[in-house]
């Protein structure tokens, strides 16, 4: 006699599950905690309850391409956020007189005529920080390069994230 694979299959989950009491005091009796919710405000500041779930990802390739268009715009952005802020600062230390106090100071103690060239510094501190923003666009690259070598190896990463139903609202929930 030829057995079903299908209905074996059936059966052994059949035989795994567990039935309820009868008088509903086992353990299926009690209702199972469903998704968490998570609270949101909509456009119009009203609070809507949205199902969240937590959901575990496999990680196991970085595109070198994407990461280095992120990472260059992500650096050349921090380079940028670098000189304005020199050129924020030296204005302010110019307008309040600390640079004057800082040569007159250097010129009393060493006895030169020394002075700031704020023109060459803020050059300066440009060019650096535009060689230090390639050269972390470069290795950040060389890293993701790396990962992939090292998840082929392993596996990958897991991870865990909290996927929300923004889609639909709990039902229930009341807006406020």
């Amino acid at each position: 006699m030829a057995v079903d694979p299908t209905e074996l299959t059936r059966a052994r989950r059949r035989a795994t599950e567990v039935a309820p009491e009868a008088d509903g005091a086992g353990p299926l009796a009690q209702p199972r905690p469903g998704p968490k919710t998570v609270t949101h405000r909509d456009i119009r500041g009203r609070r809507q309850q949205f199902e969240a779930r937590k959901v575990r990802r496999l990680i196991r390739h970085l595109d070198a391409w994407s990461v280095l268009k992120l990472s260059l715009v992500f650096f050349l952005s921090l380079w940028l956020v670098l000189i304005i802020a020199s050129v924020i600062v030296w204005s302010v230390a110019r307008g309040s007189g600390t640079i004057d106090k800082i040569e007159s100071f250097v010129d009393s103690n060493f006895s030169t005529d020394w002075k700031f060239n704020g023109d060459f510094l803020l050059r300066q501190v440009g060019l650096v920080g535009l060689v230090l923003t390639m050269a972390a666009t470069l290795f950040t690259t060389i890293g993701a390069v790396m990962f992939n070598l090292i998840s082929d190896i392993i596996g990958g990463v897991w991870i865990t994230v909290i996927e929300e139903e923004t889609a639909r609202p709990v039902s229930g929930s009341p807006p406020e």
